[in-house]
């Protein structure tokens, strides 16, 4: 019957108002107290969890001072136009001077003119530049498109990008290293194949040949082709290129002076690859050249193979110059004579000293460490019958050619025994054949350090010149150009700003415990305004056991420790921290090593900073004080949500028991009422009954 107003019919009485001021006699103080639990609990949720998130933006600030990277790192300046400029920690302090010499530049290579639709010769490239060697082959219908493709698209090419220009002339390969510096130059070496026929007598485009049969043979594929008599040169190209049974041979027509040629391909490089024709003539003769017996491989026209030559694939040879090759052969154990050698290539001179029990691998570290050495490159090879030491000119061209004399301790220098069999007119000279135009010289890139020191590097890049540092060579110093100046100094902002980023989150949870924890006491002692942890025990104990971490010394090695304070961080008086620079970075000038352990501990693993991370993350991880405590004020307001749906219930079941008596009774006082009123109507019709006037 809860929520239905009743007033008493029979009675008077005002049933709703008893039944309400009963039931809130009892239901109202029950909520309230509910209600401001309830209110106390959300409260200490919000203000433990502002405390957690303070605490959470002081381990958070830690995140430079614990980085290892943010340590003793050093500040390189004197980058300009002519030189860039990187370090890292590894950098001395100090000061230099850097002079670029010379740049390093890539090797660029240009062949003849050719025209586009030329077939350029059959055979195969032999590309190498630096310590990347890979052949191309070169089929006999190759133009200069497919051979700048079959470069491009080599799986073992990693050095050499090739392109293609055109002029009035024709079409032109150019060929670019892909890395700087003289050990990168190009070398091209060319092997010819002559895997095609060129019938000799020139026709007609009408003009039969004959007729009879063709067999062809190439790598392996044999086929036959039947010519009539009315075919020409063009029908016979037709039929070889159309045959279902030909995959090895390419049939067309060239045009000269004298009329029209039959030519015959294989498809595939190589001497197994030879195309070979016999013809069975009609006229009966298979070997004259009448008829089509004059397209027998016998009577057709080869090109001639040379490898060094300016025609045919040789046109793109640019063979590594000025080498030097040991006759004799020799063990990897062998020792060779005591003396020097003096060596002589463009304008560099140089002398090795050579040790009686040097081994030719000696010899070849002696000559490439040579400090003074700019112009040679040694190295060993091994031909089946033994090793052989070979010298080869860094540069191309004739004004780089290799002189070598030598100071035998034999006492004869000119023989092929000792260390005279070294000199260049004992070894074998390896002819230089360059049918390429050099359009770019590789060059290394030289740079001078205090006046003194010269280096030259393939790469414009010198990492490992000065320790930590990085230099760019960007630009020549001209004569009239200031040298340019690197000074490299400690770096020390990252610590600083560290230490300023943990001060500022500290004191910001300095100012919330404050808030948190004011007692608010008036001058009676009484509370007012207090803060919502006021005297709470947790938050007391938090900034007490974090202020102990401050003061507590933490071993940096050898024995000896650092407290904040001998950092530069101070307390002051209204609890916050303070920072004075000039002490850390006093400090820090001393012994940089110190801060770092400091802060990271002596193994990286036990400082300041794991120490207060720590100690932080017992109260704010999940598992943590605050997080249980959290939880724990959760589940009282749970509980207090729970017994308060059961209380109004209860006060429920109540007022529905109550309106329920006070209805009962209600009706049976109606009923008395009734009956009270029929008695007295009953007496007054009763005779001798005198009713009373009102």
């Amino acid at each position: 019957m809860a929520g239905i107003s009743f007033t008493g019919i029979g009675s008077g009485l005002q049933v709703s108002e008893i039944v309400s001021a009963i039931v809130n006699a009892e239901k109202v103080p029950y909520e309230a107290r509910a209600a401001r639990q309830q209110g106390a609990f959300t409260t200490d949720i919000s203000a433990v969890g502002a405390l957690k998130s303070a605490l959470e933006a002081v381990t958070s600030s830690f995140e430079g001072l614990g980085d290892v990277e943010k340590y003793q790192n050093r500040t390189v300046n004197g980058r300009d136009d002519f030189v860039g400029l990187s370090s890292d920690k590894g950098a001395e302090v100090g000061q230099y001077s850097v002079k670029v010499e010379a740049l390093a530049t890539q090797h660029k290579l240009m062949s003849s003119a050719i025209d586009a639709k030329e077939e350029v010769g059959e055979g195969t490239l032999s590309i190498t530049s630096g310590d990347n060697a890979f052949d191309v082959v070169v089929s006999g219908a190759a133009t200069l498109s497919d051979v700048r493709d079959a470069i491009n698209d080599n799986a073992d090419n990693s050095s050499v990008s090739a392109t293609i220009i055109t002029d009035a002339s024709g079409q032109h390969l150019v060929l670019n290293s892909k890395q700087t510096g003289i050990d990168n130059a190009i070398t091209i070496n060319v092997s010819e194949a002559s895997n095609k026929l060129t019938s000799t007598a020139g026709f007609a485009k009408t003009d039969t040949v004959g007729s009879g049969t063709l067999s062809f043979g190439s790598g392996g594929n044999n086929f036959d082709i039947a010519v009539g008599a009315t075919d020409t040169l063009s029908d016979i190209v037709t039929a070889i290129n159309e045959s279902t049974d030909n995959t090895s041979v390419v049939a067309r027509i060239v045009t000269d002076g004298a009329g029209q040629h039959l030519v015959f391909n294989s498809i595939e490089p190589g001497d197994a690859n030879a195309v070979t024709v016999t013809a069975t003539d009609d006229d009966g003769n298979n070997t004259n050249t009448t008829g089509i017996s004059q397209f027998a491989s016998t009577n057709m026209d080869t090109p001639s193979v040379s490898n060094g030559d300016n025609s045919g694939l040789s046109r793109f040879t640019s063979a590594a110059t000025n080498k030097l090759t040991s006759v004799n052969g020799f063990t990897s154990t062998d020792t060779v004579g005591s003396g020097s050698l003096s060596f002589s290539s463009g304008g560099n001179s140089f002398d090795v000293t050579v040790g009686a029990f040097d081994t030719l691998t000696d010899i070849m570290k002696a000559i490439n460490d040579n400090g003074e050495n700019s112009s040679i490159k040694a190295s060993i090879v091994n031909d089946g019958a033994g090793d052989h030491l070979v010298f080869s000119s860094r540069q191309q061209g004739s004004e780089h050619a290799i002189t070598v004399t030598a100071v035998d301790d034999d006492g004869n220098n000119g023989d092929m025994t000792g260390l005279s069999q070294f000199s260049s007119a004992n070894q074998t000279a390896t002819a230089n054949i360059d049918n390429m135009t050099e359009v770019d010289v590789a060059t290394d890139a030289k740079i001078t350090i205090d006046g003194t020191i010269t280096v030259t590097n393939s790469s414009n890049v010198f990492d490992s010149v000065i320790d930590g540092i990085t230099i760019t060579a960007n630009k020549l110093h001209g004569v009239d150009d200031d040298i340019s100046k690197v000074s490299i100094t400690e770096d020390n902002k990252n610590v600083a700003a560290g230490i300023n980023t943990f001060i500022e989150s500290f004191n910001a949870l300095v100012d919330l415990t404050a808030q948190l924890g004011k007692s608010g006491q008036n001058a009676d002692g009484e509370l007012e305004n207090a803060g919502v942890l006021a005297g709470d025990s947790m938050l007391r104990g938090v900034m007490t056991k974090i202020r102990s971490q401050f003061n507590k010394g933490f071993d940096t090695g050898n024995g000896e420790t650092l407290t904040l304070s001998q950092l530069g961080v101070r307390t002051e008086r209204d609890g916050k921290l303070s920072f004075e620079k000039s002490t850390l970075e006093d400090l820090i000038k001393e012994s940089p090593d110190k801060v770092q352990s400091f802060f990271l501990g002596p193994n990286g693993d036990n400082g300041f900073v794991k120490d207060m991370n720590d100690f932080i993350g017992f109260y704010t991880d999940s598992d943590g004080v605050i997080s249980q405590r959290i939880n724990g004020k959760n589940n009282q307001i749970d509980k207090i949500t729970d017994d308060l749906e059961g209380f109004q219930f209860k006060m429920a079941s109540l007022e529905s028991r109550l309106y329920a008596q006070y209805n009962a009774m209600d009706l049976v006082v109606a009923q008395m009422n009734s009956t009270s009123s029929f008695l007295l109507s009953q007496l007054d019709n009763m005779p001798g009954v005198v009713k009373k006037s009102s």
